[in-house]
Order: C-alpha cells, then structure tokens, then sequence
C-alpha cells in the first residue's frame, strides 16, 4: 500500500534512559491533507522495547478503524516481530493490546532506518526523548520532601500559548513538577517549551539552554 489522498501516515518511536529505565514514546500522524498532530506519553519504569510497542498501540488508539494506515517505526523489533513473525518471549501484554489495535485494520507496516534524514522519524524520537526527560523530572520532583508548613508552593506556570497537542500532555505533566518561581516558557530561538524564571520581567530568561539558543540570546 503506498500513500494516498486517504491514508494516513503514522510515525511511532519509544526511547529509554537507560534500559530498564524511565521511558517515553512519541507518534506523529499525518492526516490525507497534510495536516499533522502529535502525541506522547512517558513510563517511570521500562524498556526501550515496551515503548516502541507503546508508541505504536496508542497511535492506532487515535486514528479510526476504518481509515487505511502506514505505520512507520525505526524499531526492528516492533516491524519484523508483526510481519516476519519473531518469536514473542517477553512484553507479552503489549503484544496482545497491539494484535487487538491491529485486527481487521487496513494497514502496512515499515521499517525506516533511525537518524536518517527523515524528519517526521526524527520529530517522533524528539517526542519519545523528551517524554522520558519530563518523567525523570517528574520522579525527580516526587522524591523531594514536602515543604514545611507555612512555606511557600510553587507558583503556577504561566504557559505560552498557543500550545500544540504534544505540548498541552507536556505541560499538564510538568507543571506540577515545577519549583518555586519556574514556569514554562517558549525560547525565543528554537521556539521549544523550556523551563525558566516566572517572572515577566524584562530581564526573564527567553532562551533555552541550547548551544544555538545562548549563542543567539548572547549576540
């Protein structure tokens, strides 16, 4: 099946810092007229593998049944496990939750290589990645000791907008990781979600902390 004016196109990859470890999985879908969304989601405790089925079960759980599909994954486990049939010997329930997305579906399956120059490849490990950053953060923030009685919360985050599908899960997972004074901002240079200083003056932070970003922010 090639891709036409009715198929959707679908991107999924998962990612792990650290094998078992905390883990994220990134989907971009591209709708029959262009247009695309993107999803992502985080595990405190897994591998990279139950992310890569992950990544591929809750991209099926957000497109139809009936629309025709081309699934897209760098994972060699994930393709040739569904079509060169590999042995199953562990994430068995994953396995079955995506037999279950795949029944009766009309979809294709294929292996792209990873860091390859295809750009939506790389936008969906760019979401995995930074899903599994954002639940580091999140256990992170869990371990610290409550404040002491009478201390002072952490302030709400001011959020940039407008806040595209990925970054809205991002946000409502952050922000109750922030500190007190940290908001989410949007650099001013690569114009990605960061973490920074909330206040609005004119002095607060409007760059990330990227190579590129500082270089622009301090030239």
């Amino acid at each position: 099946m090639t891709a036409g004016p009715k198929t959707l196109l679908v991107y999924a990859d998962g990612s792990c810092l650290g094998n078992p470890g905390p883990g994220g999985w990134g989907v971009v879908i591209v709708e029959p007229d262009g247009t695309a969304r993107e999803l992502s989601g985080s595990d405190p405790a897994t591998t990279n593998n139950r992310m890569e089925i992950t990544a591929a079960i809750e991209a099926l759980r957000a497109v139809p049944r009936t629309a025709s599909v081309i699934l897209r994954s760098d994972s060699e486990y994930l393709i040739k496990t569904i079509t060169l049939g590999w042995k199953r010997n562990k994430n068995l329930d994953l396995w079955r939750a995506l037999d279950a997305e795949l029944a009766g579906r009309n979809i294709r399956l294929e292996w792209v290589r990873g860091h390859a120059d295809d750009p939506l490849n790389a936008r969906a490990d760019e979401l995995a990645l930074g899903a599994a950053r954002a639940g580091v953060a999140g256990n992170a923030r869990a371990a610290e000791p409550a404040p002491a009685s009478g201390s002072s919360a952490p302030q709400p985050a001011s959020l940039p907008t407008p806040l595209s599908a990925a970054e809205q899960d991002l946000a409502r997972r952050l922000t109750p990781t922030l500190r007190r004074g940290e908001a989410l901002r949007r650099c001013a240079g690569c114009g990605r979600l960061f973490v920074g200083a909330a206040t609005a003056d004119k002095g607060a932070q409007t760059y990330c902390a990227l190579a590129e970003c500082q270089l622009k922010a301090r030239c």
